[in-house]
């Protein structure tokens, strides 16, 4: 009888210290924090087109746009009890369909625009996030119009710069920065360069911004600053965003901005789908 009870005792102490094995190794080895972010947006923009050179100035188009796009984040060391703290690794996309007008010539009574035509760009960056502290760098590559081509007359000997097309695009790259004071789950302010949304790939800019934030969620910021519509030139742009939860690991967003360029006034929108995976 003793023989039966000490192996029952024995037995329930190697089963006590498996479950806490097991449950010390769980905790430690928390899985990691990724978020996944699926946006699309719509609106207007404008600006000039890059110049041919010397004193000339190029026509200023006006687009109708629409897009969609992702951002990816990682936080490699991060915890369940303390998600957003670490290092972060993060990287989006977009692809924008841009269909232009021309709303002012340039040198020489030029009007001509680019073509109707899908652009994309993307942009990574890595940074560390602390309590009320947190900077990220990387770099932003998109497609912008290039230069012009300028046709010759009938005889090949004098250029036509009144003609000038935009047949071509070419890749152009950006700063990416971002600088955070405050906590994530409560006021904070931004300072950035480049893209703050999967939608701004395409107009990358300068912005200051104010928000605040929960942990399960909830999210409202305000930024203001430059974006560059086109190539050449840049526009005042007023931007307001939110997030709401609808559990624990997903959330929706909108946002929608004005945007001052010197030719007129333009709009633009933007809806997402936050998905939270190891939280």
């Amino acid at each position: 009888m003793n023989t039966l009870s000490r192996r029952r005792s024995t037995l329930s102490l190697l089963s006590a210290g498996i479950f806490a094995a097991f449950t010390s190794r769980s905790e430690a080895h928390d899985p990691t924090p990724v978020d996944v972010e699926a946006a699309a947006w719509g609106g207007t923009a404008s600006g000039q087109l890059p110049a041919r050179g010397g004193c000339a100035f190029a026509p200023t188009v006006g687009t109708t746009l629409g897009g969609v796009g992702g951002r990816v984040r990682v936080r490699p060391i991060a915890t369940r009890a303390d998600p957003d703290h670490g290092w972060q690794m993060s990287a989006q996309g977009a692809v924008e369909y841009q269909s232009n007008t021309a709303l002012a010539e340039g040198s020489d009574h030029q009007t001509a625009v680019p073509d109707n035509q899908p652009l994309a760009g993307g942009a990574v960056d890595v940074g560390y996030d602390w309590r009320y502290f947190g900077a990220h760098g990387g770099i932003l590559v998109r497609q912008t119009y290039g230069a012009p081509e300028i046709p010759v007359n009938d005889t090949g000997t004098e250029a036509r710069p009144d003609q000038a097309t935009y047949p071509n695009t070419t890749a152009s790259a950006f700063p990416q920065v971002s600088l955070r004071g405050g906590p994530v789950d409560g006021f904070h302010g931004e300072l950035g360069v480049g893209a703050y949304t999967p939608a701004m790939v395409m107009r990358p800019g300068l912005h200051a911004g104010l928000g605040y934030s929960t942990r399960s969620g909830y999210d409202v910021m305000g930024r203001c600053g430059l974006q560059s519509s086109t190539r050449d030139t840049g526009a005042l742009r007023c931007d307001l965003s939110g997030a709401v939860p609808l559990n624990e690991q997903v959330s929706l967003g909108v946002g929608g901005a004005v945007v001052d360029s010197e030719t007129r006034v333009d709009f633009d929108a933007r809806a997402s789908v936050i998905v939270r995976f190891g939280r």
